[in-house]
Parts: structure tokens; C-alpha cells; sequence
């Protein structure tokens, strides 16, 4: 198949698919920033953006939400090697001069303090780890997020990205079913869909937060080139038989389309 032909020839280039950076979890932050402050917390990121790429560098992206849902709401995507990167990296941002109003410091009796400038943008923040099911992805010839490559399109300014959210039933066994469905179904669905508009990024799942829930990001062309890749998609018998049974292990399911800040690492 071609789907196929593309991991053999990848493999024949490199030996094999490149080994992912030790990353153990991925942080995904939603922040839901006050309307009137959209234009102000932005500017600040875009000031702090390299200092960012500089103390986070598994900063991977940074997308406001175009259709789906809150568009007050800006989703930041961090890797990392273990819990003490994190608390190491937070802790050296809370000493930088950039993230702080004037005559604001870091207390060392109390840790870290937050941002205050740009937290008195937000009506609030959240925070959840996710693991990635990278053998799930690599066994269908996707790399996953250490590796991903964002195509090169000429229309820079309408690319989407798309956030695609389940919420599973509870249960040791679910995220495991949910996952050999999912890897029986995508290699099909990649397959079929012959667009071109349309690149997977990452498929994740909650290790903290609410569990059971897993995230496919995925990376189009344009939401209307999106939906070119969506019709090539329903031709994939597969990827339909595990989308049917895997609402039967889901509670809920949404989808919202993105757009990347022109600072953020991933365009």
C-alpha cells in the first residue's frame, strides 16, 4: 500500500524510524484569557517568546482556539524528561526578569511565584499531564511529537490545527482498548486519505487531571482543506469499524480547530 511504501522508504533512508527524545510526559495548558486581554497577553508572549524557547525548550506549541469552542481559550504543549525538569525550568522562570511586573520578585521562602503579569489576564488556567502512545503511532509510521515535522505550505496564515478530545468510560482497561483500536484503524485512514492536507502530530492520553481522556492533534492545510481529508478518510473501511467501537468505549467526544501563534515553535 502506500501507506506502506512510505515507512519502507524511511526505513531504507534512515535504518530506522528515529528514536524520539526521552521524553517521559507532555504538559498540556489551557488558558482561558479575559477578552479585553487577548492583545495584551499576546504581546507578552510574543516579548518573552525566545526567553521561553530558552528555559522551556520542550516547548513545543502555542495555539488559540479559531472554532469549537472558547476562543478566549490559548493551549500550550510542553515536553518533559521527568517532574524535575518541570519544577527545575518553572523555578528559573520565576527568577527572569521578563515574566514579572517592576518590583516584583521571586519569594525563597515560598517557591516559585506565578506570572503576575500575565496572570491577571486569565479567568483561569489549567494544567494536565499526558503520555504519548508512541508505539501506537510508530507502528502506523507516524514518529510522534518528538520527531514531527510540520509540512511546508504556502499559505502560511490558514493553517489549522485541530484538537480532537475523548472522554472514556473509567477503567484500567479502556485507554489499552482504546488504543489497539485506534492502531488498527490508522493505518487505513492514513492510507485512504490521499489529500495531502492533513498531518498527525501526536496522540495522547491523561495521566493526570481527568484520566481516560486522549487528545489526537492533527495539523491541516486550511479547516477547509481539513475537510477534503476528512471525505478521503471515510473511504478507510478500517478506520471507520474502530471509530464505531471505540464510541462505545466514550462518553464524550469534541473537536475544535486552532491556530498557531507566530511565535509558537510548532506553525
Amino acid at each position: 500500500t502506500p501507506l506502506m511504501l512510505r515507512i519502507m522508504l524511511r526505513v531504507g533512508r534512515q535504518g530506522l524510524l528515529r528514536v524520539p527524545r526521552r521524553t517521559i510526559f507532555y504538559e498540556f495548558r489551557t488558558d482561558r484569557v479575559r477578552p479585553a486581554s487577548l492583545t495584551s497577553y499576546f504581546e507578552e508572549h510574543d516579548q518573552t517568546a525566545q526567553v521561553r524557547k530558552d528555559l522551556f525548550p520542550g516547548w513545543r506549541a502555542l495555539w488559540k482556539t479559531e472554532i469549537g469552542g472558547s476562543t478566549s481559550d490559548v493551549h500550550h504543549l510542553y515536553a518533559w524528561d521527568d517532574y524535575n525538569q518541570r519544577d527545575n525550568a518553572r523555578y528559573q522562570a520565576g527568577d527572569h526578569p521578563l515574566f514579572f511586573l517592576g518590583g516584583i520578585h521571586r519569594d525563597p521562602g515560598h517557591g516559585t511565584m506565578p506570572l503576575p503579569s500575565l496572570r491577571q489576564k486569565l479567568e483561569s488556567s489549567t494544567s494536565v499531564a499526558m503520555i504519548e502512545a508512541t508505539t501506537c503511532l510508530q507502528a502506523c509510521g507516524v514518529e510522534g511529537a518528538a520527531n514531527f515535522v510540520p509540512r511546508k505550505v504556502a499559505d502560511v496564515e490558514r493553517i489549522a490545527w485541530e484538537l480532537r478530545r475523548y472522554q472514556l468510560k473509567l477503567g484500567y482497561d479502556t485507554v489499552p482498548a482504546f488504543l489497539e483500536l485506534y492502531q488498527k484503524g490508522l493505518a487505513d485512514k492514513l492510507a485512504a486519505d490521499d489529500s495531502g492536507a492533513s498531518q498527525l502530530a501526536t496522540l495522547l492520553y491523561s495521566d493526570s487531571g481527568s484520566l481516560n481522556v486522549v487528545f489526537e492533534v492533527w495539523r491541516h492545510e486550511s479547516i477547509q482543506r481539513a475537510q477534503d481529508s476528512r471525505k478521503a478518510s471515510r473511504k478507510a473501511t478500517k478506520w471507520r469499524d474502530a471509530i464505531n467501537k471505540i464510541a462505545e468505549l466514550s462518553i464524550s467526544f469534541d473537536t475544535q480547530f486552532m491556530r498557531a501563534l507566530r511565535f509558537s515553535p510548532w506553525r
